[in-house]
């Protein structure tokens, strides 16, 4: 039998949202929620599904909703589900304030119902093979480039709400250490929040982090560079690619012994090959397995929980220059 689901806002998530719910087939979708007249026409030209004004009244006709809506509205709209016993699949960040998070945490284990948070690079093929790689060893330095063009319809949150939040899960994720603020700094360019952040961050045990996250840029980037002790990671969350750099042997007995090294290849660049596949589709596939028994929900509220609880350190110690 299908799980029956609702999305919950059509903007620029939720539309994806939509897309990949309409196709699997182990979702019977029964409509979306649309305040927006004019919206809601264009979403029924591609999906002939029903139309919702008020959420409220998809209330027993689902067993799991998508909630793609401004952060300012997500605690209302999810304790509402969660308190009838409907699964959440819930866009970043989990909420405003870390009371409201707490607050929904508390109320979908009290009601015994699944509460996932879209924190969706941690489905990106790439974040996935770098959390395998680094399981072996530990990096000595971590660069992160987040960068966009600005989107004037993102405006409750700032950048660091916005964006850089997905590196923050993605590096609780693969690294699994407690993160502690260096320094943070921001710029507002095009609006009266910050629009590109730079912060530094240092684990518990002593690994270096830079972020550098814009929605000020003509170009959108999402790289990240890993220096470890004899090695050098370079991703690219886009493009999906991932390569590897490290010392040969005959590199590794030159720089030890000071030999003389005219005509040696002292290091080699391997490509590792990744999958191609869409981390929202495998998000939603998570969220819809996890329900029907079938796996374990790879992003809990707790997780997003911790990602806002760092979210909000960084915002409250930027110096604005």
């Amino acid at each position: 039998m299908a799980l029956r689901v609702a999305v919950i806002g059509t903007g620029n998530m939720g539309i994806h949202h939509l897309r990949n719910y309409y196709h699997n087939p182990d979702v019977e979708l029964v409509g979306f929620v649309e305040p927006n007249e004019k919206n809601a026409e264009k979403v029924k030209t591609k999906y002939p599904i029903e139309h919702f004004a008020d959420y409220k009244k998809v209330l027993g006709k689902v067993d799991a909703v998508s909630i793609a809506t401004p952060t300012c509205t997500h605690f209302e709209i999810a304790s509402f589900f969660l308190s009838h016993q409907i699964h959440v699949l819930l866009e970043k960040p989990i909420t405003d304030s870390i009371e409201e998070a707490e607050d929904l945490i508390e109320i979908a284990k009290q009601q015994n119902t699944l509460l996932s948070i879209g924190h969706i690079e941690r489905f990106n093929p790439v974040i996935q093979e770098l959390k395998n790689i680094l399981k072996k060893e530990s990096p000595v330095f971590v660069e992160i480039h987040r960068e966009s063009p600005f989107d004037p319809r993102i405006y409750d949150v700032d950048v660091v709400s916005d964006l850089m939040i997905h590196d923050i899960d993605a590096l609780y994720y693969i690294l699994k250490r407690k993160l502690n603020i260096v320094s943070s700094t921001g710029i507002k360019v095009h609006s009266n929040k910050s629009d590109l952040v730079n912060v530094q961050l240092i684990s518990d045990d002593n690994v270096l982090i830079n972020i550098t996250t814009s929605r000020a840029t003509e170009q959108k980037i999402r790289s990240w560079r890993i220096i470890l002790k004899d090695k050098l990671i370079e991703a690219d969350l886009l493009e999906r690619k991932l390569y590897l750099s490290s010392r040969t042997e005959v590199g590794k007995k030159i720089f030890d012994t000071n030999a003389d090294h005219h005509y040696t290849q002292e290091q080699i660049t391997a490509k590792i090959l990744v999958k191609n596949d869409e981390p929202l589709q495998i998000e939603i596939d998570n969220f819809i397995q996890s329900i029907l028994g079938n796996t374990i929900l790879e992003v809990e509220g707790k997780d997003g929980l911790k990602a806002l609880k760092l979210v909000k350190e960084i915002q409250q110690k930027i110096i604005t220059v």
